[in-house]
């Protein structure tokens, strides 16, 4: 369902011609996007157009416009999977990459002002200029810093030591689905950026809650971040070349360990306890398969795998990074490390003392680059489950659930055998909270491979329901039919929340509501 050429016009007015297309080659390349349905890459519907605003004031333009003919609009930033892509028919997608810039670093408050284009990585470089580094999610240092902390997730390894997005969030810019905007935190009262909640109240819970809205209501055109210490050199200086390369000299006071435990429940009472003494710069918890996709070569892999070695010394196992900012400091952290492998019977690995692993690893750490690359390179596909934050039970839970269900799908050919427990875990809030995601390989050029991941996800939602596992992240389905819907009656019916705040922000429902929740009425 294409535009009128008057609306096509009027957008056409906002931005200029060369910011906006219906050119139908252009419309199909918006829709390939991974964690698809359709053989995992392919959105079901195509954007009428695609338009590419350069400010706040253009977003306020193109959603009164949308506004005034009915028009759903979508907006996207690096575009890093299907919800990125309208779900309804005849729906605009806003591409926001023109707005990349940093507005500011301010060293002294440390946070860091940007738009929705400033990747992880380009506020990385900037900010250890100053002395200091900023949060990166798991998906790696190419994704929006902003998208993170206002519309999705927001979870990463470094969330040990810098929390995760949704809390690193402070003033906000937000373009409501109206087009009226409105400034969030101190920003609100004109005190600039420092604070996401106040003076006055907050709307972090309504703006974003547990994991966002996935722009359902509205676009967030500028948003303010924390920033941590960074104890490393202000420039980092690779050798090597890409994707493989590496640092070139060590970092002072930084040692990153591969720890393997006897069991499941041994690791999971390391990671409290790691937690609850407060220190650690990053956790991740790394299964056999998830270190070796790490190799320089597919072939590396594939040859180690089949030795075995992987899987018998790395079964239960976690990288655990100390990074201090003193001798003194790295010390203490040293023994009281060593106290708790003790308690929990962790040893060190020997994988992750060879100096090629070390190399990759720190790297790997710092720029928290190479996990989806490696994913990917293995089949061309693959795609995640799971996912509920909550308590480290919780996640040892859901490792066993999707362990056991991955299995059955490996037996049938569907998915790669990647021993079947692939889960990334993460540990945060002094140990306290955890977050896992079972991830799963499959060829998407192959029809059965490709349905039976779609299968495999179907069966992981439902047993988070049956087994009382929380709500996965990142399974999106019809409006209406989606998770919210499935896992609302279950969780004090908060669903019906999520649609009367639709109906009250988003009356003539044009933010596209197939990633969030449908209105009240």
């Amino acid at each position: 369902m294409g535009l009128s050429r008057d609306v096509y016009r009027s957008f056409e007015s906002v931005v200029g011609p060369e910011n906006i297309s219906d050119d139908p080659a252009i419309l199909r390349s918006y829709m390939y996007q991974p964690f698809g349905c359709n053989k995992g890459v392919w959105a079901d519907i195509s954007p009428a157009a695609v338009i590419m605003p350069a400010s706040a004031e253009e977003v306020v333009a193109i959603a009164r416009i949308c506004n005034r003919h009915h028009i759903v609009f979508k907006a996207m930033s690096t575009g890093w999977g299907i919800h990125n892509v309208p779900g309804v028919e005849g729906a605009v997608s806003l591409d926001l990459r023109r707005m990349n810039r940093i507005l500011e670093i301010d060293g002294k408050n440390m946070f860091a002002v940007v738009e929705p284009y400033v990747i992880c990585a380009q506020l990385q470089v900037e900010a250890m200029k100053k002395g200091l580094n900023c949060h990166i999610i798991g998906a790696g240092s190419n994704t929006s810093v902003l998208a993170s902390a206002t519309s999705v997730a927001g979870y990463g390894p470094d969330g040990l030591s810098m929390g995760y997005s949704g809390r690193n969030l402070l003033g906000v810019e937000w373009v409501m689905p109206t087009g009226e905007v409105v400034k969030l935190g101190s920003l609100g009262t004109g005190s600039g950026w420092f604070c996401g909640d106040g003076p006055g109240p907050s709307l972090r819970g309504i703006m974003r809650g547990w994991e966002g809205a996935w722009g359902g209501l509205g676009v967030f055109t500028k948003c303010a971040v924390k920033l941590f210490p960074w104890n490393g050199p202000s420039e980092l200086e690779m050798k090597s070349v890409p994707p493989n390369y590496v640092l070139k000299e060590p970092i002072k006071y930084y040692r990153a360990s591969l720890f393997s435990f006897p069991s499941m429940e041994k690791l999971a009472e390391a990671a409290r306890k790691l937690g609850e003494a407060e220190i650690g710069y990053f956790i991740s918890r790394l299964c056999p398969s998830f270190v070796g996709l790490q190799m320089a070569a597919g072939q590396d892999f594939v040859n180690t795998w089949n030795t075995g070695m992987l899987q018998e010394m790395l079964k239960y196992a976690f990288l655990f990074v100390i990074f201090a900012s003193s001798e003194r400091e790295f010390e203490y952290q040293q023994k009281v490390l060593a106290a708790i492998m003790e308690e929990t019977g962790g040893q060190v690995s020997p994988v992750s003392e060879a100096p090629e692993m070390q190399e990759q690893t720190s790297t790997a750490v710092i720029k928290v680059d190479a996990v989806l690359r490696s994913c990917f390179r293995t089949t061309g596909g693959f795609n995640t489950s799971f996912g509920a934050m909550d308590t480290v039970d919780l996640a040892l839970n859901q490792i066993r659930a999707g362990t056991e269900l991955k299995n059955k799908y490996i037996r049938k050919g569907a998915l790669v055998d990647d021993g079947g427990d692939n889960s990334a875990t993460l540990v945060f809030d002094q140990g306290h909270l955890a977050y896992t995601e079972m991830l799963i390989m499959y060829d998407h050029h192959d029809d059965e491979s490709a349905e039976g991941a779609f299968q495999y996800l179907a069966e992981a939602n439902q047993a988070c329901l049956d087994r009382k596992l929380g709500p996965p992240i990142f399974q999106i389905s019809q409006v209406g039919q989606g998770k919210h819907g499935a896992f609302g009656p279950k969780c004090f019916n908060y669903d019906m929340w999520l649609r009367k705040i639709k109906s009250a922000f988003d009356p003539n429902n044009t933010a596209d509501p197939t990633a969030y929740s449908p209105p009240e009425k």
